[in-house]
């Protein structure tokens, strides 16, 4: 039963973040918690847990082939993001799951306002180049960065991950993209879900029916996501990730 509940979410999750660039977690985790009643620490783990495998692997195959993917900032950020998200999920295993919950929720609710803001004030990097080795240490700092949060809350993919590249990096949208698709192809997801996995908050019937619901939803969406994604998506996703984060906070 919890693989095919995992489908339908990984489904609903992966079609949406497609649509509108934003990592399945923000989807995945609140749906757990709220609708299906799994504890925050639960939620986070196998949402974690699911994206540790390469489920992006195809569309960062896309970006490289047009040479849209930074190697060197790719590398910097998962060093850092794989040391990053484990200490933050290793300390997190000793929160309380209602204050989890609460912190995921005002997080929840930033990103809201962020994703909110950004569909009127798109951020467009000039590319400018950059020495290797500022490059790595760039992307040694987004990695850590957004590894904190990731190991926090079990967010922070490319929402995170891409405003800090157009910003640090100064790369044009697809690069910031690409890199960021490649970094999270990468197995470092798996060391913020270890502490997780130990501490029992993984449902691995949930991961696998998430995986394959993430797989086909991401792929559902590609055909439609240039019809479709705009500003007025944006907002409405927007609206719909603040109402959870609230929800958490008052639950």
């Amino acid at each position: 039963m919890e693989i095919l509940v995992g489908l339908g979410v990984g489904l609903f999750a992966g079609f949406i973040s497609g649509l509108v660039g934003v990592g399945g977690g923000t989807i995945i985790i609140p749906i757990l918690v709220l609708g299906l009643g799994y504890s925050q620490h639960e939620a986070q783990g196998t949402a974690l847990m699911a994206f540790a495998f390469p489920i992006f692997a195809a569309a960062t195959w896309n970006y490289y082939r047009f040479g849209r993917v930074r190697w060197r900032l790719a590398i910097g950020m998962s060093i850092a993001l794989a040391i990053t998200s484990y200490l933050a999920a290793q300390w997190v295993q000793s929160i309380d799951s209602q204050k989890l919950k609460q912190i995921f929720g005002v997080f929840l609710v930033i990103m809201a306002v962020y994703v909110f803001w950004k569909s009127f004030h798109p951020i467009e990097a000039k590319p400018a180049p950059q020495s290797p080795k500022r490059e790595f240490v760039i992307g040694l700092i987004v990695g850590a960065l957004t590894g904190i949060i990731k190991g926090l809350t079990g967010l922070g993919g490319g929402v995170i991950i891409v405003p800090l590249l157009l910003l640090l990096a100064k790369i044009d949208q697809h690069t910031a993209q690409g890199t960021s698709l490649l970094t999270m192809t990468l197995p470092v997801a798996f060391m913020a879900a270890i502490p997780y996995w130990q501490h029992g908050h993984v449902r691995w019937m949930l991961v696998w029916g998430l995986l394959g619901g993430i797989l086909i939803g991401s792929f559902l969406s590609s055909k439609w996501a240039q019809k479709l994604r705009g500003p007025l998506l944006a907002q409405i996703f927007a609206i719909t990730i603040g109402i959870m984060g609230i929800l958490l906070l008052l639950r």
